[in-house]
């Protein structure tokens, strides 16, 4: 039951943190990290996978009616969460066990997390710049939006795995 309190926190935590700070700084046209992507990298690696894109859908859903974007998120957010074991097999082959169930710093090697983090984001950033732009006229803005937007986005997921798995997760 605490494993599913602490989903449910997480998912209205980082929906939050998208929307009222994330969204709110204004340091370029260029600079929009899309974050609320870690819920989808933190869910457990044992979930069947109908369960992940059904929350990634909503994740999205939640996302587009909070901000207005009329199924940017969603289209994005369910993709992602459609090819997430793909990614996580890619880049973790045969390391996963019967009891990895989270993508932790402890179960994945660094460099296997981390890839899979990277994937994660320029994947679902990929969908959602390419979506929003719908232009092949500014496909060098849209490269750009994606790299610097990814970056920053990678960095910051990266701290809040860190943050859940170790500070939440394993008390």
């Amino acid at each position: 039951m605490q494993r599913y309190l602490s989903y449910i926190g997480m998912f209205i935590g980082v929906v939050l943190l998208q929307i009222f700070l994330i969204d709110n700084i204004s340091l370029g046209i260029y600079f929009h990290p899309l974050i609320y992507v870690a819920f989808i990298i933190l869910l457990p690696l044992d979930m069947l996978p109908v369960w992940v894109v059904l929350l990634s859908a909503t994740l999205g859903l939640t996302m587009d009616m909070m901000t207005g974007m009329c199924g940017l998120n969603v289209i994005a957010a369910t993709a992602t969460g459609f090819a997430r074991m793909a990614i996580i097999g890619f880049t973790s082959g045969l390391n996963t066990g019967v009891d990895d169930t989270i993508p932790a710093l402890y179960r994945l090697p660094q460099k296997n997390l981390l890839t899979y983090i990277i994937l994660m984001v320029l994947m679902h950033s990929i969908i959602y710049f390419v979506m929003e732009s719908l232009s092949m006229a500014h496909m060098f803005h849209t490269l750009l939006r994606i790299v610097v937007s990814d970056v920053v986005c990678v960095v910051i997921v990266w701290y809040i795995v860190k943050l859940f798995v170790e500070k939440i997760l394993n008390k």
